[in-house]
């Protein structure tokens, strides 16, 4: 019997990212799935007298993009979002805006500046007290991996001049040796411990709010980064209320906890498997198709901007960064998850921490065994020239994320001058894993960057800021092309996640995961891609988000 045709769409460019047929002009859906990609002969034959037509008018049709490391929730809708503070004056003018409206709220919390916005790159408390003194602040830089509080913060987490730096943390201290705020990994928990948890209605919220924006971006599937244990029966809710929008895989951590103390940055062998116990359970009961189980992720080092990405050759100015693990360690670590059929989700960014994550792929693989287990480095960003054969090698993926390498004034102005042009040079250069052909799944780091796509691909083809600054692009050598851009965010996604047999392309038998855009990326010039705009996005045969112009 005939399946029926729910949906036809016709007149369009589909982008299908499938080999066997890379264009076509139009595509039937039925139920949850694609029943046939082809001519708009082909699909109009397939519709029956009640199946809806689109008419797509031309406009390009790509498979549903995935982000492939983003941190949901998210932030909460009570914290203050300072991405884009540009300078000092602006940064204290959102922080005071911010207080006065809530003015009921016992800290005030937020999100995303970067040190190009203070004077001599240089942060410290007296920012934040000159605004706010009779309230505790922390407010984290946009990577996560440092922030700044204020005094009152600073007071009641009983950081003084005599508090020692945590393991794998800096409490940054000035000439005098009072703490300046900063609080560089780690040390960031001697705060975090003291600021309320965001209850379980924020988070659902915040959930509900984030998914209606990301399905307006085009995303259709994220992968969890580092996802914590208490925030799974907000996703349960949201499930039960037929209310996700989005495909999610989880990666909670491995050692140590998130909030835990980092000296557990050892081989403890009972605590793993009592955290593989747990997560075998989770994996048993996440397996449907919004919500899904199968990753672990480790925390190697720490950022470039920070000087705690672990490097071999030390930073301009000097320091080598912090390697948080011992390699012997992590290999019997990464070994042991390995061995249950858990992928590894390595954070590495420095060159000798992408070279220790490599290291302990291979081991696992030695040992165990085993092939085929997909894991990922992410983010990757200075790597050794010579690592990247083993990325192929080792089946590795590459996890990067497009907008780092947006050449905005941290970019120039602290991240590149603290590599060197040695190193830089090849920083964030997606290019370079194409050519070695590595698979590379496209990510945010959300709510580092923003998690729209397009953006992205901009950044990924251009490496100018949206102001097309600078003239030619950051390293040019680094572009690479739309088409390549589309397929990191959307098939190379999907395999990153186990899921590339039943989307990221658009094929007969696929999920009907797919994106109607405003215009013809693969086209039109660069810049015009910034001007481009979700028309409609369709997880499952459902809209998850339509234009209001779009019919």
């Amino acid at each position: 019997m005939a399946q029926h045709v729910d949906r036809a769409f016709v007149n369009g460019k589909i982008w299908t990212e499938n080999d066997a047929r890379p264009q076509a002009q139009a595509m039937a859906v039925s139920g949850d799935k694609i029943l046939a990609v082809g001519t708009n002969d082909e699909i109009r034959a397939l519709a029956a007298a009640d199946t809806a037509i689109v008419d797509l008018q031309g406009r390009l049709v790509v498979p549903g993009f995935q982000d492939s490391h983003l941190h949901f929730p998210g932030r909460s809708v009570s914290e203050i979002d300072l991405h884009g503070v540009e300078t000092l004056k602006d940064f204290q003018q959102r922080l005071a805006d911010f207080a006065k409206s809530h003015p009921s709220l016992p800290w005030i919390t937020g999100h995303g500046w970067g040190y190009s916005a203070f004077p001599n790159q240089t942060v410290d408390k007296k920012y934040i007290d000159e605004v706010i003194s009779d309230r505790p602040v922390y407010v984290s830089e946009r990577d996560g991996h440092m922030g700044l509080a204020n005094s009152k913060a600073l007071q009641i987490a009983s950081i003084s001049s005599a508090t020692p730096d945590p393991p794998n943390g800096h409490i940054m201290k000035g000439k005098s040796g009072e703490p300046t705020g900063e609080l560089k990994e780690a040390a960031q928990e001697l705060i975090g411990r003291h600021i309320p948890r965001e209850s379980d209605e924020d988070r659902y919220q915040s959930l509900i709010q984030h998914m209606d924006e990301a399905a307006a971006a085009g995303l259709t599937a994220v992968q969890d980064a580092y996802t914590s244990l208490d925030v799974f029966p907000v996703f349960e809710r949201a499930a039960a209320a037929n209310a996700l929008k989005l495909r999610f895989r989880f990666a909670p951590g491995i050692l140590p906890k998130e909030g835990g103390d980092p000296s557990q940055h050892k081989l403890d062998k009972p605590l793993v498997e009592a955290d593989l116990a747990a997560y075998r359970t989770l994996w048993d009961t996440f397996q449907g198709p919004l919500l899904k189980f199968g990753a672990v992720k480790g925390v190697l080092d720490g950022t470039v901007d920070a000087r705690t990405a672990a490097m071999f050759e030390p930073y301009v100015g000097g320091g080598t960064g912090i390697p948080f693990w011992e390699q012997d360690d992590l290999n019997k670590t990464v070994a042991l998850y390995d061995k249950e059929g858990f992928q590894v989700l390595l954070h590495a960014i420095g060159d000798k921490a992408i070279n220790m994550a490599l290291n302990a792929f291979e081991y696992a693989a030695k040992t165990n065994g085993t092939t085929g287990r997909r894991h990922r480095v992410e983010h990757a960003e200075v790597p050794l020239l010579s690592d990247l054969p083993r990325f192929k090698q080792l089946g590795v993926i590459a996890s990067t994320q497009a907008m780092f390498a947006n050449p905005d004034a941290t970019v120039l102005e602290n991240f590149a001058p603290l590599l060197g042009p040695a190193r830089a040079s090849h920083a964030d250069s997606f290019r370079i894993f194409d050519e070695a052909g590595i698979v590379q799944a496209f990510g945010s780091d959300w709510g580092v960057f923003p998690f729209e796509p397009l953006p992205a691909i901009y950044c990924a083809v251009t490496r100018m800021t949206p102001e097309g600054t600078p003239n030619g692009g950051w390293y040019p050598a680094g572009r690479i092309s739309v088409e390549a851009a589309l397929r990191h965010y959307t098939r190379d996604g999907a395999y990153a996640s186990f899921d590339d047999d039943v989307r990221g392309t658009l094929a007969a038998g696929q999920l009907a995961d797919f994106v109607v855009l405003s215009r013809d990326i693969l086209t039109i010039p660069a810049a015009d891609i910034l001007k481009t705009k979700v028309l409609l996005t369709v997880m499952g045969g459902k809209d998850t988000y339509r234009d209001k112009g779009f019919r």
